[in-house]
């Protein structure tokens, strides 16, 4: 029988290290969840149903309560997981006068109380290891370490004091100096490019195990997007105002309008290999084109021509279920979200792996004059907005931000942006793993978390290293 190391998982989200760990493959060990910390009500709902609800405390970890009941519970915790909302990445300037003061400065800052309380819970507990991951800061800016900034560098190294100050070990395999890893979740198997910090400590005076990349240049292909190209096809429900800032351009464009949206369902169709979806895509591209042959040419009423196409379309992929057809269980939260038309039109316009930035310059091979005159935002900020997947590429970062609007995860071919579902896949959770909530809650939940399959990796390396050192130690 294999021998059990109990997990205690903080800021436990939805679950993303808690899976990974519980995936995680060792001949004599294997983890299981004594209990997982969470304070919002859908990402505590999602914890109950996939660990049980007698392992889910669902409370805030600053409350005296909350923190005796996980004391009273997790006496004889092996290990400790989790990552705490960090304010001292945004807060962090440059030091005034050397690394020392800028740690004491970030120490005693006030804002850092969730940091504190998971240093105080390791202290009480005594975890034989600890694994600390930081989900922000990975900023695209000047960097001069792994892929972040000098100021994050400090944040991390006094995290990693705090945690030697309660007897623990930071010091990273074959490096004199390394204390803590920048992990990319593409380098592991996750079909996204995710970097992100992570600490690996312990109680036992061993170095804590390096990482090794698995994929990539070096190992096998990178995952990428085409591992959601297998789901069935899902239609966004379509809006239209004559407030949209530029939908005039897309009226003065009327025709061309039309005509990329036509092309982009009948695409659709061809390529569906599901005998009943192509069924569906067929009857709907007849009846939409019918109507389209009928309104391309006229000059006056456009918006109102628009309008009207846009309700025939609604209307009819609600008649004939596109959005059921080859439904199974695990695929309810597989619906895209509603769109404007002039996004619709931005969305099928952009070429796949191309983004907005790129449409917009004039030195670019991806240069569309029609898209760059609909571009609504303003160019003096970011003029990346719209980002197209492609299926040969990993993702791009999966965020809590796609609860806002999702642009920068445009699907590779259908006229909408990613599903909570293909968040999911491409975050690498198990396909038949269910989130809970509203369409929000999930992309929060989904974007918040550690790749189960990144997570699973780390889990495996400490059953190693601390079945390594237990033979060690016998011999």
């Amino acid at each position: 029988m294999k021998k059990t190391l109990k997990v205690l998982d903080l800021f436990a989200g939805g679950g993303g290290f808690s899976t990974g760990f519980l995936q995680a493959n060792h001949p004599n060990l294997k983890f299981e969840i004594t209990k997982a910390v969470e304070i919002n009500q859908a990402a505590s709902d999602t914890l109950r149903g996939h660990l049980g609800p007698e392992k889910v405390i669902q409370g805030d970890i600053t409350n005296s309560n909350v923190k005796k009941e996980i004391f009273q519970s997790c006496g004889d915790i092996d290990v400790v997981i989790g990552g705490p909302p960090c304010q001292t990445f945004s807060l962090a300037g440059p030091a005034r006068s050397g690394t020392k003061e800028m740690r004491e400065k970030l120490k005693n800052d006030p804002r850092n109380t969730l940091y504190k309380h998971f240093i105080e819970i390791v202290d009480n507990l005594k975890p034989i290891f600890v694994v600390f991951e930081n989900v922000e800061g990975m900023l695209s800016k000047k960097v001069d370490h792994g892929g972040i900034e000098n100021k994050q560098v400090q944040v991390i190294e006094l995290i990693c004091d705090e945690l030697e100050s309660k007897g623990y070990s930071t010091k990273v395999e074959k490096s004199l100096s390394e204390r803590f890893q920048v992990l990319n979740a593409a380098d592991f198997g996750v079909p996204q490019h995710r970097k992100r910090i992570f600490i690996i400590a312990n109680r036992l005076g061993i170095d804590s195990p390096r990482l090794e990349p698995t994929h990539g240049p070096e190992g096998c292909p990178y995952k990428t997007v085409g591992e959601i190209q297998h789901l069935p096809v899902r239609l966004p429900k379509i809006s239209i105002s004559k407030k949209l800032k530029n939908i005039d351009v897309i009226t003065d464009n009327y025709n061309k309008s039309l005509s990329l949206f036509m092309r982009n369902i009948k695409e659709l169709t061809d390529k569906e290999n599901h005998f009943v979806i192509r069924q569906g895509l067929k009857k709907l591209y007849h009846k939409l084109n019918k109507e389209y042959n009928l309104i391309k040419d006229k000059k006056t009423y456009k918006f109102n021509n628009l309008s009207n196409f846009i309700e025939l379309y609604n209307e009819l992929v609600k008649e004939y279920g596109i959005n059921t057809l080859g439904e199974n269980q695990f695929l309810a939260n597989h619906q895209s979200r509603e769109h404007n038309f002039r996004d619709i039109i931005i969305f099928v316009g952009t070429k796949q792996g191309s983004n907005s930035s790129r449409f917009m310059n004039r030195d670019s091979e991806d240069y569309n004059e029609f898209l760059d005159s609909v571009y609504p935002y303003d160019r003096s900020k970011h003029r990346d907005t719209y980002v197209k997947q492609s299926w040969n590429k990993p993702s791009n970062t999966i965020l809590a931000h796609m609860e806002k609007d999702g642009l920068k995860f445009i699907h590779p071919e259908q006229p909408r942006t990613l599903t909570p579902y293909e968040a999911q896949l491409l975050q690498s959770f198990p396909s038949d793993f269910t989130f809970c909530g509203g369409r929000n809650d999930q992309y929060r939940q989904i974007g918040n978390a550690v790749p189960p399959k990144l997570a699973k990796v780390i889990g495996e390396s400490i059953l190693y290293v601390y079945d390594k050192s237990k033979t060690t130690l016998s011999l």
